[in-house]
This record gives C-alpha cells, structure tokens and sequence, in this order.
C-alpha cells in the first residue's frame, strides 16, 4: 500500500514538473529563428569618426542578432552618397549629420529621424603658412563636400567672419573627403573644411592647420529610417534597433581599444588619431558603466540647429523648397527603447560576444 502511494505521488509530482516547465516556457522569450530575424541593410561612412567605431562594434559583435535583427552593411564615404543611396531604396537606413539626412527624408514618405549616433569634430582647416583669419580666406580656394553640414555650416562661419558672399567671393570646390589629404598636401587647396579622423589626420601630418574650430555639439550624427522600412517593420522593430544601438554604444565605452582596433583596421588610419577622437564624444569619452546613462537623443536646441542649417542652404539657392524640419523628427521611439532597457527589458549585456575578428 506504501508503494502503491508513493508511485502517484511521483507520477502527480512529474506531471506537475512537466506542466510547470511547460508554462514557464510560455512566459520567458524565445530566440528569434533565422527566418524571424529583421532584415536592415545599413549604410554607414568609413571614414566617419566615432560613429565609426560604433559600426563596427555591431559588425564584429553579436548584439544585432541578440535584439532579433541581421544586418547587412554599406560602407560610404561621406553622407550625400550614402543619402542618396537610401532615396534610391539601396539602403535601409539614412546616417549622415543634418543636411543630407533630411535631403533624404524630404524625398522620402513617411521616413524619419529617430536617433543621434555620435558628436563629431570640425573645421575650417589651412595650409601651414597662411596667415590671417577667416575673412582672409577672400579669393581662396577651399575644398568642401557640398552634400554634408560641414559645408554649410562653415559657409556660415566666413559670412560671420565678414565674407558676404563666399560662393561668390571665393572657389569653393565640391570633393570627397577621401580627397582632401592629397589636394592639401599637392598645395591644390589653400583651406579644406573637414572632419574627424581626416581632420586630425591632416594636422598629425603637418599638411595644415587649425583655422575655425566649430563649437562642440555643432556637428551630430543622425539616424532615420525610409518610410517603406518602418511600415514593412513596425514600430516594435524599429525598436530593437536603437536597443542594439544603444548596446554597442555602451560596450564600445567599454572596450575603446577593441572598437579603435576594428575601425583602424576598415579606415586604415592609425589608432592614436582615431582616440582623439573620441575624445570628443559625449558618449565614448569614457567608460559608461551603467547602459541607462547612454544619450542618443536629440534635444529642441539640435532640431532648432538643424533649421537654421536648412534655412540658410535655402537662402543661398542650394535647396530648392524651404523646409520645416521638425516633423522629420521622432524621438518617441528611442524614448521607448531606452525605457524598456531601463526596465530590464532587453538582452542579457553579458551574453555579447565577439563573432568575428
């Protein structure tokens, strides 16, 4: 009788096991299947300090496939190709600073700017032996991609300066970046505007010299997505994008030397020209220990920022219709995101790993 009750009593006992595991499978998250995985493919700039470091963190980690996303990249090398690339629908994503973003966005229904990736460093830079300031750059050449706000923002700087007219007043000459080492070191150019790591690169080398420095915050990377993206995706993926976002931006802070090693490694610029910087970053600094003091948001003062841009580029005809810039900005989804992480709700932080070297 004593064994003949013991056996219910393990049989009931296993089957409340079964039951019980079964439910607690019901509840915790399951792993996406490859064939559930998000699909984005990303544009990004090779040649785009730190924002570049963070690129490769998401390339060389984990951490897309951890928020359920596999990801294909793009390398540009500045943001008006890389613009128009989304616009022809060759790229999911739009990251570049304002004025070729929101060109983008501009052509492209129901896009929009959910993020700011990164601070970034620029400047008027000139040749070793010009002397003078800003005004004195009257009558020279300057090399400037047009489809960036560097460009325009540097316009703004000489007309401040006392330049009235700098698309008239002096030759100013649309080039890739990847260019300008060689035209200043060639003496093709008297002055470029530029940014980091060329810029930092041009000055290691002695090829010039710091003329303007814009202030710090002046120049942000920007992230947005087309609208066909968001509306095949959702709002909910669009999410665990900026979560992953927000990972690597986190685990970079915390692995400085790995992320300048990678970015080194694709950029073929030394490491010591890449830490300076991010030394001009909000975010990588330095080590961010907890992941919910993470910033990526883009204030009213950004957005103000960005209009001006805008207004001026149209004031000058380098764009053909005024634009109100403000409904190109979201941020209610990376308020979501940072919520949810802040909530616990995310991957498991010591889950990321490296995947490739």
């Amino acid at each position: 009788m004593k064994i003949e009750r013991f056996t219910r009593f393990r049989t009931a006992s296993a089957r409340l096991a079964i039951i019980g595991t079964l439910a607690l499978g019901s509840v915790l998250p399951k792993p996406m299947s490859a064939a559930e995985l998000t699909k984005v493919t990303i544009g990004y700039q090779s040649l785009w300090a730190v924002g570049g470091e963070i690129v490769e963190v998401l390339r060389h980690t984990n951490i897309f496939e951890l928020n359920g996303i596999e990801a294909q990249f793009k390398p540009f090398t500045f943001g008006g190709p890389l613009a128009e690339a989304a616009v022809a629908g060759d790229i999911d994503n739009v990251w570049a600073a304002d004025a070729p973003t929101l060109r983008a966005m501009a052509r492209m229904p129901g896009s929009k700017i959910l993020q700011r990736t990164h601070d970034a460093r620029f400047g008027i830079l000139v040749q070793p032996d010009f002397t003078g300031g800003l005004a004195d750059l009257k009558g020279k050449k300057m090399s400037a991609p047009f489809a960036t706000t560097t460009f325009p923002r540097s316009v703004k700087a000489l007309v401040a300066a006392g330049i009235e007219h700098p698309l008239r007043d002096m030759n100013i000459v649309n080039q890739d970046i990847a260019e300008q080492t060689n035209a200043m070191q060639g003496h093709l150019v008297d002055a470029v505007t530029t940014w980091d790591p060329t810029m930092e690169r041009l000055l290691q080398q002695k090829l010039a010299k710091v003329l303007w420095n814009a202030p710090r915050g002046e120049n942000i990377g920007m992230q947005g997505f087309s609208g066909k993206w968001l509306q095949a995706n959702g709002n909910e993926a669009a999410v665990r994008f900026l979560k992953a976002w927000i990972m690597a931006t986190w685990w970079a802070s915390n692995h400085l030397d790995q992320a300048h090693q990678w970015f080194a490694e694709s950029s073929r610029l030394p490491m010591d020209i890449l830490k300076v910087s991010t030394d001009f970053d909000r975010n990588l600094s330095g080590p961010i220990k907890d992941i919910n003091s993470v910033d990526l948001t883009l204030s009213d003062a950004d957005i103000a920022g960005s209009q001006g841009v805008m207004d001026f580029l149209y004031d000058n005809k380098l764009l053909n219709t005024k634009m109100d810039v403000k409904p190109y900005f979201d941020m209610a989804l990376l308020q979501q995101a940072s919520a949810d992480i802040k909530s616990g709700k995310h991957p498991d932080l010591d889950a990321i790993k490296i995947i490739k070297q």
